[in-house]
């Protein structure tokens, strides 16, 4: 039993390299009201990884390759029409979103095995994801946090799009669209809401292990299982904090009536 369970390592291990990056820029996201850029940009990856893979099927890197060009560039148009349309720019990234999703779908429309492949590309296949496969990610993940040490602002500037762009165009192969979005946004939805980030962290981290543990338990499939256990983690964390803050602050009251 530990040897099975030591094989959701890998999965656990995918999970938080991508909870350490997309939680500071999710705290972007909502900071800028882009609520469903994540879900936008993530299409794109998987739209861009499908066409190079009809293009060049034997090359190997050419999922990832034209995963990470169709994300960057997709997130740089909606980084300039948010400049010039600002008003507007929610409606950009949901018609982009429904244009990335509706191409897939006809790529998708003569391939016999279109339902796998949709599916892949929505939910994943996190529990069949190798240590090879973590290494450009946790490359990127170091390289993240060194400039973000370095330079703490530098997400709030011109550098957060194709950051952003990179960083989901390497998540969606291992974690799938929906659970790269969640990942992205309960986390910080808890950061804003409950305690921080470090509290956002531990969360996030009880919504993997718990989902993770599930899905192995019951042979669910993992990535709709992770997803439900984060936002289940995530929920719980929030109204206990909130209970927690409405004790500490009738304490305060009583004590304060006391005296």
């Amino acid at each position: 039993m530990l040897a099975e369970a030591g094989l959701l390592l890998v999965p656990l291990a995918a999970g938080l390299l991508v909870l350490l990056t997309h939680l500071p820029l999710g705290e972007q996201v909502l900071k800028r009201g882009i609520l469903f850029i994540d879900l936008a940009v993530a299409q794109l990856a998987a739209l861009g990884a499908l066409l190079a893979q009809l293009v060049w099927p034997e090359v190997p890197w050419a999922a990832l390759a034209g995963g990470t060009l169709l994300a960057v560039l997709g997130a740089g148009l909606v980084g300039w029409l948010a400049a010039w349309y600002p008003a507007q720019r929610e409606a950009v990234i949901g018609l982009l979103y429904a244009g990335a999703a509706c191409s897939l779908l006809l790529l998708l429309a003569s391939d016999p095995h279109a339902g796998h492949q949709l599916a892949r590309s929505l939910n994943g296949d996190i529990l069949w994801v190798s240590w090879n496969d973590l290494l450009p990610l946790a490359l990127l993940t170091v390289a993240f946090w060194t400039v973000q040490w370095r330079y703490s602002n530098w997400l709030g500037a011109a550098g957060f799009y194709p950051c952003f762009a990179l960083l989901v165009s390497f998540s969606v192969p291992l974690l799938g669209v929906y659970l790269v979005f969640v990942t992205l946004i309960a986390p910080a939805l808890v950061a804003q809401l409950a305690g921080g980030r470090s509290a956002a962290l531990l969360c996030g981290c009880v919504g993997y292990l718990l989902g993770l543990g599930l899905a192995w338990q019951f042979d669910w499939p993992a990535g709709a299982t992770l997803v439900l256990s984060l936002l289940l983690a995530s929920v719980i964390w929030v109204v206990l904090y909130g209970l927690r803050a409405d004790y500490s602050s009738g304490q305060s009251s009583a004590s304060s009536g006391s005296s």
